[in-house]
């Protein structure tokens, strides 16, 4: 049991470490990563653990109020980062996780902007709306319920 907790943390970490010089190679580099929402959103701040389930489809709502998730596009540095270090899933297994949740009709994935600019604006306009983006990217127009370093 303890060789295979082991054998976790070290693909974890290697992982990590992979995706950290992709991204170094890339020049995608991102410092951090805000939770961004409509400001009618009725809480001021989320955990980790809970943007994780959002993002799963695990929480649909959030003070009351449905969800409606938005997303970067493959490849996007933030997108990268927030799917590593916040729902530790890889792109292939985020894939295939939301093809038998819509196949089951049990939900539908976040819809994909092309920019941190495109989420914000929709993420304003949009009740119940909640993305990510570079958190220099978020203004006074979004709460900030969750900065990921």
């Amino acid at each position: 049991m303890y060789r295979n907790s082991l054998r976790a943390k070290i693909r974890r970490v290697a992982i990590s470490a992979v995706s950290l010089v992709f991204l170094v190679a890339t020049g995608q580099v991102v410092a951090d990563v805000a939770v961004v929402a409509n400001k009618a959103i009725g809480v001021d701040s989320i955990t980790a653990k809970e943007a994780k389930k959002v993002w799963l489809g695990k929480i649909k709502s959030l003070g009351g109020t449905s969800l409606k998730l938005a997303d970067l596009p493959k490849g996007n540095g933030s997108r990268d980062h927030f799917y590593t270090a916040v729902v530790k899933k890889s792109e292939s297994k985020l894939k295939a996780y939301w093809a038998k949740i819509v196949f089951a009709g049990k939900g539908t994935p976040p819809k994909t902007f092309a920019s941190d600019a495109e989420v914000i604006s929709w993420v304003v306009s949009t009740p119940g709306a909640v993305g990510y983006v570079e958190s220099s990217a978020a203004d006074d127009s979004v709460k900030v319920l969750m900065i990921s370093k």
